[in-house]
């Protein structure tokens, strides 16, 4: 059995079938356009399900793929460059506030505007702050957790949900939030209908931070499932242990030559 294929296949599977009642639960709220999002959220659900069956099973007829593994130490450098990465795209994201004709001041103090306060303080504090926590996660497993050497892959695949899930949540809550605040800043509509025109935003919220809910397991999976630093300090001793024999082989063949 392939453990690795496995552990993607019961984590995707996982993910699916909470994902799915997630949505079945979602489905009893009053939700507007509920008929036009949902949907296709629940066929994506089943699809996520599927492919993580399908990976279970094929954990069980292939050797594909295998591990392969990176030093931790590495491992915290990709996510602290991630981390100054987003810490460089916060200010970006925050200078809107000084374009006049955008008002974001003054739609700031409008009720939907919390939503554009949610969207910056989730990339900030997931983005910025969580990388750095899992670039220093990584830097200590070797003491924390006895861990040299995990799966590049499984990095790498930790890396990009949680940097897909953070911008999509945080594009999505300031979507809504901006659209919102320009309504009710324009006083031409209702409350309702503000609402409604703000619900687009919320099956891709949703979506991304169950996303990120899962990078986050994955990294402890990571963690939990890598290769113990022991095995490296026996490989040395076997090596440091061979070499005077090599080296006594050559006088021993020289003696018997004269």
């Amino acid at each position: 059995m392939n453990t690795y294929t496995a552990t993607w296949g019961g984590l995707l599977a996982a993910s699916g079938v909470v994902m799915h009642y997630l949505l079945l639960d979602l489905g009893q709220e009053p939700f507007f356009m509920a008929g036009v999002y949902l949907p296709p959220a629940q066929i994506s659900s089943y699809g996520i399900i599927a492919a993580g069956i399908a990976l279970l099973l094929a954990s069980f007829v292939t050797e594909w793929p295998k591990y392969v593994g990176i030093r931790s130490e590495a491992a915290s450098k990709y996510f602290g460059r991630i981390a100054l990465v987003n810490a460089l795209a916060a200010p970006v994201f925050s200078a809107p506030m000084i374009v006049p004709s955008l008002e974001l001041p003054i739609l700031l103090t409008e009720w939907p505007g919390i939503y554009i306060v949610i969207a910056y303080g989730f990339f900030v504090m997931i983005g910025v702050i969580g990388m750095l926590a899992w670039s220093m996660m990584y830097r200590f497993t070797p003491a924390f957790f006895s861990r040299e050497f995990l799966d590049r892959r499984s990095v790498l695949l930790q890396i990009v949900l949680s940097e897909v899930g953070i911008y999509t949540v945080s594009t999505a809550l300031f979507a809504a939030g901006f659209i919102g605040a320009s309504l009710v800043h324009d006083g031409k509509v209702g409350s309702v209908f503000v609402g409604a025109s703000m619900e687009f935003s919320d099956i891709p919220a949703a979506v991304s931070i169950f996303i990120i809910i899962v990078s986050v397991f994955l990294g402890a999976i990571n963690i939990l499932t890598g290769k113990m630093k022991t095995a490296e300090i026996q490989a040395v001793g076997v090596v440091e242990l061979g070499s005077p024999v090599s080296g006594l082989a050559k006088p021993i063949e020289a003696s018997h030559g004269q």
